[in-house]
């Protein structure tokens, strides 16, 4: 277990964010760059991210050992709707706050940041089983997640589901049973296109940074019991709720590492999209992953340490 593999990766989303707010405060970047990085993010690169988990061919595992750690995943997200649902209403009164901070605690930076993460701590062969983790993911964000933080413009439109992310992770389900294969052109097309979503989500979240008072980040309360539940209490639930099930301690391992992650930067984007409090979706963006630089390695030492 590499433990500076992961303070690297950590550092690496860092300077990218700091990028973002560097070009912004320099006028390179502007507000209205963001939003159009967004679309960008939301219509192109982001679906690119969720086929080339699939489309190289190279996934193998069990139909019964994969249909497993589906229901696991399934579960796991439950967890984290029971523990977000009375953790919102804390902190926040109107709906579309309770709404933002529900969306922040329950969907994780997996994608982005779970990737590396866990394959630097459990290898290459983790990668399959986080994009398995990914597919719910992808299509409770982009459906009842938004719904969710669209709250604040009034009754969602279920119009909005028909979006090229949430397309494509339904897409990814039948490809990665047949174990799809294409030819190497596209897959690599894909994958260079994909690997875009991630330095622009950090910039777009750097970018939202920069248009406000970095301090209010650190001066807004509610962010701080938001980041203890999202990278203590929720992987620490996880991790008992589990133990006793779930013997293989490769699987529980990823289920509890990713249940880690702190707040993904989609919950930025989505505000940035429904103008609902961009700046505190962006903060805890901000502030939930400087904080997991030093939670993750104590859930590491403490917790997968006694799997």
């Amino acid at each position: 277990m590499d433990m500076r593999a992961i303070l690297n990766q950590l550092a690496v989303l860092f300077i990218l964010l700091a990028l973002g707010y560097v070009g912004c405060k320099i006028k390179a970047l502007t507000p209205e760059t963001g939003k159009i990085l967004t679309k960008l993010v939301f219509s192109i690169t982001l679906p690119c991210t969720i086929l080339s988990s699939v489309i190289g061919g190279n996934l193998s595992i069990a139909g019964g050992e994969a249909a497993f750690f589906m229901l696991t995943v399934l579960l796991v997200y439950l967890i984290y709707l029971i523990i977000a649902v009375p953790t919102a209403r804390f902190l926040g009164k109107e709906k579309h706050i309770r709404g933002l901070f529900a969306f922040m605690l329950i969907f994780s930076n997996v994608a982005f940041m779970g990737m590396p993460v866990a394959s630097a701590i459990f290898g290459s062969s983790a990668v399959f089983y986080i994009s398995l983790f990914n597919i719910p993911f992808w299509i409770s964000s982009f459906s009842f997640g938004e719904s969710l933080i669209a709250s604040k413009r009034g009754r969602f439109d279920p119009k909005t589901l028909l979006n090229p992310v949430l397309l494509s992770s339904i897409l990814v389900i039948p490809l990665a049973l047949i174990n799809f294969n294409v030819p190497e052109i596209i897959a690599e097309a894909v994958r260079l296109t994909g690997n875009v979503t991630t330095p622009v989500s950090m910039l777009i979240i750097g970018v939202t940074l920069a248009q406000e008072p970095l301090k209010k980040v650190f001066t807004n309360w509610r962010l701080y019991p938001l980041a203890l539940v999202k990278l203590i209490i929720i992987p620490a639930v996880v991790w008992l709720v589990f133990r006793p099930f779930v013997t293989d301690s490769f699987t529980l391992g990823i289920l509890v590492i990713l249940s880690a992650m702190p707040t993904g930067a989609i919950a930025a984007m989505f505000a940035i999209k429904h103008e609902n409090n961009e700046s505190t979706a962006s903060g805890g963006v901000f502030l939930t992953t400087l904080l997991s630089g030093a939670t993750i390695p104590l859930i590491v030492y403490f917790l997968l340490g006694r799997i």
